[in-house]
């Protein structure tokens, strides 16, 4: 029950967490998992209010995990209990528990964590202690044990910002031990294949030692996307391509009308790479929907990135000479989220084949399906008049109600409003979705491969909470990035598709 507590809470559903805690009797319970669970539920509902309420909030966590941590207890919670201590307004009950953490730690060296663990744990108990020269000595040792463990060095960050924070004290120091920067990178296609360095290769060369770039997410066509991925392959950065219709399909489009050369630095980018993520639907030629729709996936796979390594997220855009930036896709969808761009200008060599038009009713969709009782549909119907308009009429298929969006934004809005609704449980799916003629009624209908994922993932969702698929979860880190919160939950069951599709728990930003 603890676990379902737990997934509760990673959803989102933190009202429908707290009330299974309490109705299970974990409450008053004295055993350290349901106290530590405790902490984090306290936690968690801090951060939903402010002022002196969170500091009392922060508090009740303290105690929770400080009582996990019992005598001789594992530093896990001792640490959490002093650091929610401070935030929690009382300094001096910080820096016991801290000093506790400390003797703790020289008590039991073969404490079965990581070594990064127990070094970043005397890294903050240090801090609290206001030992911050210690401290940065010891945050440097554990980076120096763990040093491509990114994700475990931005908690860190994160945690002494907050610690900084409370103390009045300067963070500037952090920032020189964040983890490298995450790129999104495109560009026009139409170049030479010149075997060796050029002006332009330079520039993108100095502007990723410049910038400090780790991570590069982007397609692989000939020209701007290829000289960008050498470029990073080069610097010792990861390489994350997001390529439409699948690598075949790609290629065939985007590399090997240009030439055999740049299709042999085409397969040396992708043995290179360390991902490749297909999007749907795979084996065409990708059409501007589809090309569109990587573009926005591997711009949320940028932000996404950067924000769980607490670092930056930037764009380079190579554009041809005197083209006008109003009609790059992936530029306006970056500037309406917001970070910083960086645009080279390159001239463009006369080769540039047309793309393949979409085919009819055929569009980037958000589809939702909401699970839900007959007898809650007029509050379902409440919902929906008070939100945006449905680019496909509603419909009822006796156990889901369904719902399109053309807007991304305004369908996560809408799920996120649904679990007002009693018993309601959502799904979501954003992609390359196909409507018919309904032979029967004057609607036209959602089919296919979205209805699949949307239902398949309401599913998945526990009632008063919202899951959406991998691309879903994506695409809304690059137009939305400040709004919404999405946490990887699993991979989706159910669901007919030609790959397997990531499951994450929605949520409003808190």
């Amino acid at each position: 029950m603890l676990t379902l507590v737990t997934t509760l809470a990673r959803s989102g559903a933190l009202d429908r967490a707290w009330a299974l805690f309490e109705a299970e009797g974990y409450g008053a319970s004295t055993d350290p998992a349901a106290l530590a669970i405790k902490g984090r539920l306290l936690k968690d509902r801090a951060l939903r209010v402010s002022g002196e309420a969170r500091a009392a909030l922060y508090g009740e966590a303290a105690q929770a995990y400080a009582a996990a941590a019992g005598d001789g207890g594992a530093s896990y919670p001792l640490i959490n209990a002093a650091t929610l201590s401070l935030l929690g307004g009382d300094p001096v009950r910080a820096a016991e528990l801290a000093g506790q953490v400390l003797a703790r730690i020289d008590a039991n060296p073969g404490e079965p964590e990581t070594p990064y663990y127990l070094a970043a744990t005397r890294a903050e108990a240090l801090l609290l202690l206001g030992r911050s020269a210690e401290a940065q000595a010891a945050l440097d040792e554990a980076i120096a044990l763990a040093p491509r463990a990114w994700e475990d060095h931005a908690s860190t960050l994160r945690q002494f910002a907050l610690i900084l924070g409370a103390q009045g004290a300067a963070a500037a120091w952090l920032d020189a031990r964040r983890p490298r920067r995450s790129l999104h990178f495109g560009g026009h296609m139409s170049f030479r294949a010149d075997p060796g360095p050029t002006p332009l290769t330079e520039r993108i060369a100095a502007l990723i030692a410049q910038e400090r770039v780790g991570f590069g997410y982007g397609a692989l066509a000939a020209g701007a996307d290829i000289l960008v991925a050498e470029a990073l392959v080069a610097a010792g950065a990861e390489l994350h391509l997001v390529i439409p219709g699948g690598l075949d399909a790609f290629a065939a489009l985007s590399v090997d009308p240009f030439g055999g050369e740049w299709r042999a630095r085409f397969d040396a980018m992708v043995a290179a790479a360390e991902s490749v993520r297909a999007v749907e639907p795979l084996g065409m030629l990708p059409d501007r929907i589809a090309i569109g729709l990587a573009d926005e996936i591997a711009m949320g796979e940028t932000r996404t990135n950067a924000k769980r390594l607490a670092s930056d997220a930037l764009q380079l855009l190579v554009l041809a000479e005197g083209e006008d930036e109003d009609r790059s896709h992936p530029l306006r969808v970056w500037a309406g989220g917001g970070g910083r761009q960086q645009i080279l200008r390159a001239a463009r060599e006369p080769v540039d084949p047309p793309l393949p038009a979409p085919p009819p009713r055929r569009a980037c969709l958000a589809a939702l399906a909401v699970r839900v009782e007959g007898s809650a549909l007029p509050a379902i119907a409440d919902v929906l008049a008070r939100g945006p308009a449905t680019a496909v009429p509603p419909s009822f298929t006796g156990e889901a109600v369904v719902l399109a969006f053309d807007s991304l934004r305004d369908a996560a809005a809408c799920a996120v409003a649904l679990t007002e609704v009693r018993g309601a449980a959502v799904g979501g799916f954003y992609g390359i979705a196909e409507t018919v003629a309904d032979p029967f009624g004057r609607d036209p209908k959602l089919v296919g491969r979205a209805l699949d994922i949307a239902f398949a993932a309401a599913g998945s969702a526990l009632p008063g909470s919202v899951c959406v698929s991998d691309d879903f979860a994506a695409t809304l880190a690059a137009v939305a990035p400040e709004r919404f919160h999405t946490e990887f939950v699993g991979e989706l069951d159910g669901a007919r598709a030609a790959m397997p599709v990531g499951l994450y728990a929605l949520s409003a930003s808190l």
